[in-house]
């Protein structure tokens, strides 16, 4: 039985449900989301961009094409399966989706030259795009919309937690490519284990109107964009990169990106969903003033990067999830995961610091969109809106850092999932 809430602004959730699911089912939906963000992290992210530099050269024209060939994929799989989503297909069409993620890391062991790695590139594309969005359109009917935060945080918290493993994170790209063929291989068990019973819930508040969707596409555009920039910068500094996954930092992350993520599930399952993703936002920001060589403050900054990170990506499957729309899914993982990681690192190429200009413009699209969904109305939001505006303008008041270097262009991420 469900009974819509009379505020359309009510973080605290708009259904009830007295459904429980299945342990198994409820473990089913965690391991698809874990693998799926392990497919993405590990291998989308790292080993394929390995095999790539070290085939073609990085700067090489071939390596913008080949990714190109990904992104493009990518927001094709998105669309097809969103505007073609339906609950009968939905878990054949998942198995088909880790079976292309599968097959591109398979091809990725064995290929030695350019073409093939076009190839790969499109089965990661498509398979990753189709992935997403089919999994966005079916957990809710396999958790119930009580538990649906939980198992999210629990997949993606476990996914960012073995991918910070020492020998998973600093193995080459065929480890990378191993993990990834074993992730799908997990994900495909895990789809046998869903079991989608819980009676189909189609929110209709403000948040899943065309309003509070364009809100929320503004505000996970700007955390994606600020997040894939950051990443792009950090990875490509030597120092900042072994200061923020050094090995003796990397089972700290681990443990970080665990607990953030299942305190994000937590809040998700409470319909803290706002709240959530305030404190995400705000953390993220202080993270890229702190995030410097010179910053005495590296440390904590790091520690913020890492809980933003998993509480923002948590969020991101969550949001189209609980409505239960594949289109939502489509539109949100369109705009703000592949245009935004796009935008982010196309945006910082060649600079050895996080730009300032960067945190500004990103906390003001995210205050955009916070506007939007109206939670200036209430005086909980006006001190978090405050706290944003505080740390743009220490952001606009700080010197800029020194622009050196040039790097090759960075995958494109699919929603930070980072």
């Amino acid at each position: 039985m469900s009974h819509p809430s009379h505020n359309a602004g009510d973080d605290r959730g708009h259904y009830h449900e007295e459904f429980t699911p299945q342990p198994s089912a409820w473990a089913g939906a965690a391991v698809t989301v874990g693998a799926t963000y392990v497919i993405f992290l590990i291998f989308a992210q790292f080993g394929f961009l390995k095999l790539v530099q070290s085939v073609v050269g990085e700067g090489s024209p071939l390596m913008k094409a080949i990714l190109g060939v990904m992104a493009v994929a990518g927001l094709g799989g998105s669309a097809w399966a969103g505007w073609t989503f339906t609950d009968s297909r939905s878990q054949r069409r998942l198995v088909a989706m880790f079976a292309i993620c599968g097959a591109a890391a398979g091809l990725s062991l064995v290929a030695r030259s350019a073409w093939p790695l076009f190839l790969v590139s499109l089965l990661i594309g498509l398979g990753l795009g189709g992935l997403t969005v089919t999994l966005a359109g079916t957990l809710r009917r396999v958790t119930g919309g009580d538990r649906l935060g939980s198992a999210i945080g629990l997949g993606t918290g476990a996914a960012y937690a073995i991918c910070n493993l020492p020998f998973v994170f600093n193995g080459g790209r065929e480890t990378h490519g191993f993990v990834a063929l074993a992730a799908a291989c997990v994900g495909l068990i895990g789809v046998h284990l869903l079991d989608a019973r819980a009676p189909r819930q189609v929110p209709n508040n403000f948040d899943y109107q065309t309003p509070g969707l364009v809100a929320w596409v503004l505000v996970l555009l700007a955390l994606v964009w600020l997040d894939s920039g950051a990443f792009n910068i950090i990875q490509h500094s030597p120092y900042l990169k072994e200061m923020t996954w050094g090995s003796g930092r990397l089972y700290a992350n681990a443990a970080i990106h665990f607990a953030a993520a299942l305190l994000a599930g937590y809040m998700m399952d409470k319909r803290w969903i706002g709240r959530a993703v305030l404190l995400a936002t705000m953390m993220l920001l202080a993270a890229c003033l702190l995030i410097e060589p010179n910053r005495a403050k590296l440390t904590e900054g790091v520690l913020l990067y890492t809980a933003a990170v998993s509480i923002y990506s948590t969020a991101l499957v969550f949001y189209p999830s609980r409505s239960s729309r594949a289109k939502c899914a489509a539109i949100v993982y369109g705009v703000a995961g592949w245009i935004g990681s796009g935008l982010g690192i196309s945006m910082v190429e060649g600079l050895s610091a996080i730009p300032r200009w960067l945190v500004v413009t990103a906390g003001a699209v995210a205050m955009v969109g916070l506007l939007i969904r109206g939670w200036m109305l209430r005086r909980e939001a006006r001190r978090f809106a405050a706290g944003l505006l505080v740390l743009a303008l220490l952001a606009a008041g700080a010197a800029s850092p020194a622009i050196t270097g040039k790097f090759p262009v960075r995958l494109m991420e699919l929603p930070t999932l980072t």
